[in-house]
């Protein structure tokens, strides 16, 4: 089965990453969403980042891609990271619940996909 393919956004400040929570899901996931056919990763993460938190993204930069279980279905998630510089300020909207930074080092709180790039590419968690 192929992954399911999300662009996404990493923005770490004072070693908090920027981070939402889906409806009731009790973890938390990088900002950003499913590519869409026809979409190129920068475009669906412009686009996912203004439906979900009400930001505006400029000067889009690939970092990595991260492939780890997908929380709370079958197969695996792909996430093409981006890093951004952006403006608004974020704020829950559609199907997003809650916003916040949060200290790298709580893994547990995290979906599988995230700590997976808490651990091999953010670089400040031990192994």
């Amino acid at each position: 089965m192929k992954p399911l393919q999300c662009a996404c956004l990493v923005d770490v400040q004072d070693q908090k990453l920027l981070l939402v929570k889906v409806r009731q899901n009790q973890h938390w996931y990088l900002p950003g969403g499913k590519i869409e056919q026809g979409e190129s990763p920068d475009q669906a993460l412009g686009r996912e980042l203004a439906e979900e938190l009400g930001i505006a993204i400029q000067d889009a930069r690939y970092l990595y891609t991260v492939v780890a279980p997908a929380y709370g279905q079958a197969g695996d998630v792909e996430l093409i990271c981006y890093r951004a510089k952006w403006q608004g300020q974020p704020r829950a909207m559609g199907e997003i619940s809650e916003v916040a930074w949060l200290p790298v080092q709580n893994l547990s709180q995290f979906a599988p996909a995230v700590q997976v790039l808490c651990r091999d590419f953010i670089g400040c968690i031990p192994a």
